[in-house]
């Protein structure tokens, strides 16, 4: 008769624990990757392409005004240049994105308070914009060139 499991764990070497215990023990996730996006005014310079994996954005805004950076991602197929088209019609760029994926806001000469922390897809593209303005009468940052998007390889 084989003896209880209980007294067979018993009988384990201390290697064989050792491995057990190192097998039990999670992965260390891998750190994100950091992207500063440096705002000025009415501009996002920011890269084309990321690559898909946890990255964490912050927001330099050396401009002279507030600015925000609403990060989204676009519906399957949909590309920069198709929102940006469509907003300046006055429509809202959110009804071409699967959804904002966050956002950030800086005044000017600050760096935003937070991140975003965002599981970049692969294959999706990804729209930075700003929609403030400087008065009710004047357009919004987007249509002074406050815009970007990039690829996720």
């Amino acid at each position: 008769m084989a003896a209880p499991l209980n007294s067979r764990l018993l009988r384990l070497s201390p290697w064989s624990l050792s491995l057990l215990a190192w097998a039990c023990v999670p992965p260390t996730p891998q750190a994100p990757a950091e992207v500063t996006i440096v705002t000025t005014d009415y501009a996002f310079p920011a890269p084309k392409e990321l690559p898909a994996r946890r990255t964490l954005f912050r927001m330099d805004n050396q401009g002279r005004v507030p600015h925000e950076m609403a990060l989204g991602q676009l519906k399957a197929g949909v590309s920069a240049d198709s929102v940006l088209a469509y907003t300046s019609q006055g429509q809202d760029p959110g009804d071409l994105a699967d959804g904002i994926v966050g956002l950030l806001i800086a005044d000017g000469g600050q760096t935003a308070l937070g991140s975003l922390t965002v599981d970049l897809v692969p294959g999706r593209t990804y729209l930075m914009i700003c929609q403030f303005k400087d008065a009710d009468s004047l357009p919004p940052h987007s249509a002074m060139g406050m815009q970007a998007s990039f690829v996720v390889q």
